[in-house]
């Protein structure tokens, strides 16, 4: 029996048979009933009015039957309808509550899975907006990053200051986090101790004052195991300087060790006071790059200082070349003449220095200008400059003293050559060497530095193994 009303139920059936019975209820049988009560009852006679009346409540039940099974239909289409329109205006959370099995019922769990997809993909859509926005950020910081490493490397290829180049990688890496500060120590061999050479975002006064030892604490362990040490939400060491925390106001702080030629020579370090903050491996990495940026940066200034110092000095004697010594001679004749002091300029002539080279050798004649060299560099005081002046000329700039004063520098010089040459005539290696010296002074015998060596010349060479002046 419940197969059979199963079978002739409008439950299963499809709109199009549901809007045909409803139309049937609603008009043709109403209609029928009408035109048979009209034919048969009305013209005639009317039999009973309780005929008529169960006629016309079988006919409103009809009715009432069709307008129930028309807003069944109508009124899933309507909701159906609001929660597409709600879905295109971007409301993904609702459902449509339609309990059919006809198409009506269909429409209305497709709606509900295009809904329930939809959200799903637009949840997954705003989780790949944050992932693409946490990786443009990082892509961001990097481009970031690598602008201000090349910014360093150009500001390393001007060849300037130490100084300059520290304030500029500790600027350029703590503008990589949000109130990041940053800083770098170097040792310093005389104490040694570590010291600040350059800080960012950090009270100069405040971190001036910091000083570590090697072996001593975290940062002096650092130095000495040249290991970073990494302090964060997720590394807790167990002994942290809080002194240094304190001082740059950090919770988070990544201290690298900067190296040259496998030996630690300073630290970089950074950090900022974000909450919940961990370094992930690649900040890490960025900055050992500008670590690496430090060192490169002391090794050029110690080749530089090299380079500079091979362009001023001679190669055997490494006294300054006579470039050089032209140089400061102009500006020592200015200052002496700005100031009235006195101002004097010595040259040595080795006499007969090709046949001492014939004769003693090479190897001889080299050792003797090496002991010249080194005559002069013991008779010279701070102040003063001694040069080898051509291949077998030497000079000696002298601010401050005046010709009586450079004549006694001269002759001790001369007074040491003699006690070398008695030396060699005892061991019978070499002939003796013979020394002529020219002095000239400013403003005197000049006013510029042509003037000054060419007089000193002239009187070396009237002296023949004396001093002139």
């Amino acid at each position: 029996m419940a197969q059979s009303f199963k079978t002739l139920s409008l439950a299963r059936r499809s709109i199009r048979h549901k809007l045909t019975a409803a139309f049937a209820l609603m008009s043709v049988i109403p209609m029928l009933v009408c035109g048979y009560l009209i034919i048969y009852y009305i013209f005639p006679t009317i039999k009973s009015l309780w005929d008529i009346s169960l006629i016309f409540l079988i006919t409103l039940f009809l009715t009432l039957l069709g307008f129930y099974l028309a807003r069944k239909i109508i009124y899933p289409v309507v909701e159906i309808a609001a929660a597409a329109k709600g879905i295109a205006e971007g409301r993904l959370g609702g459902q449509v509550s339609v309990e059919a099995e006809d198409e009506i019922g269909e429409l209305s769990g497709s709606l509900n899975r295009l809904s329930t997809r939809l959200k799903e993909n637009m949840t997954a859509l705003h989780s790949y907006g944050e992932k693409i926005k946490q990786i443009n950020m990082e892509i961001n910081k990097k481009v970031f990053a690598l602008s201000g490493l090349l910014q360093i490397g150009n500001l390393m290829t001007t060849s300037a200051g130490l100084d300059e180049v520290f304030n500029l990688i500790v600027e350029k890496l703590s503008q990589l986090q949000d109130g990041g500060v940053a800083f770098l120590m170097f040792l310093d061999e005389a104490s040694g101790e570590l010291l600040m050479r350059a800080q960012a975002n950090v009270e100069a006064e405040e971190i001036s004052r910091i000083k570590i030892r090697i072996g001593q604490g975290p940062l002096g362990k650092i130095f000495s195991s040249a290991r970073p040490l990494v302090i964060d939400r997720q590394n807790r060491p167990a002994v942290i300087d809080e002194n240094l925390r304190k001082i740059l106001q950090t919770k988070n702080m990544a201290l690298l060790p900067v190296t040259s030629s496998g030996k630690v020579i300073g630290i970089l370090g950074t950090g900022n006071n974000a909450q919940d903050f961990f370094f992930v491996d690649d900040e890490i990495e960025l900055i050992g790059v500008f670590a690496k940026q430090a060192a490169v940066a002391v090794e050029n200034d110690i080749l530089l200082r090299k380079t500079k110092e091979l362009t001023v000095r001679d190669e055997l004697t490494r006294l300054y070349n006579e470039s050089y010594i032209r140089a400061r001679l102009d500006e020592e004749i200015k200052r002496a003449i700005s100031y009235q002091r006195p101002c004097s300029f010595v040259i040595f002539e080795v006499e007969n220095f090709e046949r001492y080279r014939d004769v003693s050798g090479e190897i001889a004649a080299e050792g003797a200008l090496k002991k010249i060299a080194q005559t002069l560099k013991e008779s010279a005081s701070d102040i003063d400059k001694a040069a080898r002046f051509s291949d077998h000329q030497f000079a000696l700039l002298l601010p401050e003293k005046n010709k009586q004063q450079s004549l006694n520098v001269a002759e001790n010089i001369r007074k040491e050559i003699e006690r070398y040459n008695l030396r060699q005539n005892k061991l019978k290696t070499s002939l003796p060497l013979t020394l002529s010296a020219g002095i000239s002074a400013a403003p005197a015998d000049g006013t510029t530095a042509v003037e000054l060596i060419n007089k000193a010349l002239r009187y070396a060479q009237e002296a023949g193994g004396r001093e002139g002046a």
